[in-house]
């Protein structure tokens, strides 16, 4: 039977499989679940969401064709450091997952990220005897009541028990919970549901929200401070204790280096070039040379929360 699997553009023009001209290649295989009806989820921001009327060939701003695994297989080189594999919910994928993990493995030696939805404790040891070293969580929302209202499937407490139970299995440090800015969630409910995750053992995959719609993403000045904020945690510190909340302001220069905190925050090797970002509008730098091409806006924009760069 022929298994079909969604690659993102940069994933496929790294393989040779396609032909654009890239800014910037990913560091990472990038792969998603394949349905031609999306995902039997419901959540308003994802184009892959069955409820969504955007085109499934889309996730964030790059475009993910629909290819053969086995194509994938017979073009394999080596040119990553990292495979992710990206579930949806749809009958039978917990199989189909296993499946690509199986095979992709059978032709690289590549650590293996999974991101899922929740599933059982069993299945996630399957998972790991099966290669995959990182979990992916989509928490996405850092309230219960945003939680509801943007549709996310299953329920608050139950993603938080998955959290929970993943780390258990996969150990600290190694679980992902992928979290979207700019959701209607204000500052401080932000940064202490991310001071949660960090103390149930679990980490923060950042991204910025952009709404398809209107082609608007959110204030960098916001997301700057988040992101300052989550490797404040990265290096033990407390952020509530640098940033005033109400000016939205950094209140003392953080003992971090800044530049660093502006990366893509994912599992290891995980850069998503322009995933959410536009060239010339970055939220999160997939390397040190596009850092290094923005550095004086860079400057200005640290400089607008009372940080020196």
């Amino acid at each position: 039977m022929v298994m079909l699997v969604r690659a993102s553009i940069g994933t496929l023009a790294k393989l040779g499989l396609a032909d654009i001209k890239m800014i910037d290649g990913p560091g990472t295989a990038y792969f998603l679940q394949y349905s031609e009806n999306g995902c039997i989820g419901k959540c308003r921001f994802c184009n892959q969401s069955r409820s969504s009327r955007a085109g499934k060939d889309w996730l964030g701003k790059v475009t993910w064709p629909p290819v053969e695994l086995a194509t994938v297989l017979n073009s394999w080189r080596r040119v990553f450091n990292r495979v992710c594999f990206q579930t949806i919910i749809k009958q039978g994928f917990i199989e189909e997952a296993r499946v690509f993990i199986r095979e992709i493995t059978r032709v690289s030696n590549l650590p293996v990220s999974l991101a899922i939805t929740p599933v059982s404790k069993s299945i996630l040891r399957e998972f790991k005897e099966l290669g995959v070293d990182k979990l992916g969580v989509g928490l996405d929302t850092v309230t219960e009541e945003l939680f509801t209202k943007w549709g996310k499937p299953y329920t608050w407490r139950i993603y938080w028990r998955f959290i929970e139970e993943a780390v258990n299995v996969f150990g600290e440090g190694n679980v992902y919970v992928h979290i979207i800015v700019g959701l209607g969630e204000s500052l401080r409910e932000a940064l202490e549901t991310i001071i949660k995750i960090y103390s149930r053992g679990a980490r923060v995959a950042l991204f910025n929200y952009f709404d398809s719609n209107n082609m608007k993403s959110i204030d960098k000045r916001y997301y700057r401070i988040i992101q300052l904020a989550v490797e404040l945690i990265e290096n033990g510190e407390n952020p509530l204790e640098y940033i005033d909340l109400d000016s939205m302001r950094f209140k003392q220069q953080p003992r971090i280096d800044v530049y660093k905190a502006l990366y893509t925050r994912g599992c290891p090797d995980c850069n998503r070039p322009f995933y959410t970002d536009l060239p010339r509008v970055i939220y999160n730098f997939p390397s040190r040379k596009i850092l290094e091409e923005h550095r004086n806006e860079i400057m200005r924009e640290l400089e607008g929360i009372g940080v020196k760069a």
